[in-house]
């Protein structure tokens, strides 16, 4: 996972796509299948911790501005 940690969200979606691909249109082993489905569980881990973080911080910045308009 260590990896893709320097990416962005869009290289990281990006990337699922692509496996995406591999897998509905390529004759991928099932070895191959079950390396690209884990890199790909991985992937969407990391893409759903950046959307938290960024809602997280879309609260707190709604919530700093509401505070300052009081």
């Amino acid at each position: 996972m260590a990896e893709t940690e320097n990416e962005t969200f869009e290289e990281k979606m990006k990337q699922l796509e692509q496996i995406v691909k591999q897998l509905d249109e390529d004759e991928v082993s099932l070895e191959a299948s079950l390396k690209l489905y884990q890199k790909g569980v991985e992937l969407t881990a990391e893409c759903e911790k950046i959307l938290k973080d960024a809602e997280l911080k879309v609260e707190t910045l709604n919530r700093k501005g509401a505070d300052d308009e009081q």
